[in-house]
């Protein structure tokens, strides 16, 4: 019996204790937007929460930034990595946290979380490879948070995503393919980009996260949206964790004519996404931590 959109996302809205960001990290992510916004006002904001700066820290003095110096301030990292690399680092460290209970509805946490890093890395790496430098870290985000929906559905709609798990695997299908039968018209895309309205995170990380799958539908921050698809199917055929089953999905025909995808440059993506992984040791480490 199809299962209706509506009454599904007010079910998930009214959840008491749905997730939330970190209130330093919600006041972090609106005040990056601010053009008044200064190094030492961010650097104020993420010493408030020792948790936070340690991570923070962690990550900026790992091999994927390379500094040659340590780095040994909050603010010395926020004037060193500019604004966008520090949102990048502060969202990981957090949205790790923020899921770290086991779920409910048979995904493999800890392989989840490996492939939604490997998407986001991947999204980075093809943004980059397209010339798109100034939108990487952007589609880091996107890719990071692609398929939050999942957990969202796993953690508190087992019912209904335990048994999509487990049909997708036995049938060889993909999740996207099996809640098409059964969530009439909507799919963990949608649950996911609920869940960022409801973080009030920037518009284009919405459109990232519900057009992943269906990149054709997005005029608005199309190549966001595209980078993201694409770096999510890298990340599938690199093999990095599990997004809850083992299938590829084609690439969006619009997006292969509209991007050129071909084999040489797709094998360019695939060498960037290599070296982006291998250097990201201390991101994968927050997994455990």
């Amino acid at each position: 019996m199809p299962i209706d959109a509506k009454k599904l996302r007010t079910a998930i809205e009214s959840i008491n204790d749905l997730p939330t960001l970190p209130s330093v990290v919600t006041q972090i992510m609106g005040r990056l937007g601010n053009p008044s916004t200064n190094a030492a006002d961010i650097g104020r904001l993420i010493e408030q929460d020792q948790a936070l700066s340690g991570k923070v820290l962690r990550l900026v003095n790992s091999a994927y930034y390379g500094f040659p110096k340590q780095i040994k301030s909050v603010r010395h990292a926020v004037v060193i990595l500019g604004f966008n690399k520090i949102r990048t680092s502060i969202m990981t460290a957090s949205v790790f946290e923020t899921f770290k209970k086991e779920t409910a509805g048979g995904l493999d946490i800890k392989r989840f979380w490996q492939h939604s890093l490997g998407a986001a890395l991947a999204s980075k790496a093809t943004a980059e490879a397209f010339g798109a430098v100034q939108l990487a870290e952007d589609a880091f985000i996107g890719g990071l948070l692609h398929d939050i929906g999942k957990i969202v559905m796993d953690q508190f709609q087992p019912a209904i995503f335990g048994p999509i798990v487990k049909f997708a695997a036995e049938r060889k299908l993909l999740i996207t393919e099996v809640e098409a039968k059964v969530m009439s018209g909507f799919n963990h895309a949608a649950v996911g980009s609920w869940l960022i309205e409801k973080w009030r995170l920037p518009n284009e990380v919405v459109r990232m996260v519900a057009g992943h799958h269906a990149p054709h539908r997005y005029s608005e921050e199309r190549e966001l949206v595209a980078f993201v698809h694409i770096g999510d199917i890298l990340a599938r055929a690199l093999g990095v964790g599990s997004g809850g089953d083992n299938c590829m999905p084609a690439f969006d025909p619009a997006v292969t004519a509209s991007f050129r995808l071909d084999r040489d440059f797709l094998d360019r993506c695939v060498e960037r996404v290599i070296l982006e992984i291998g250097r990201a040791g201390e991101f994968f480490s927050l997994l455990s931590s």
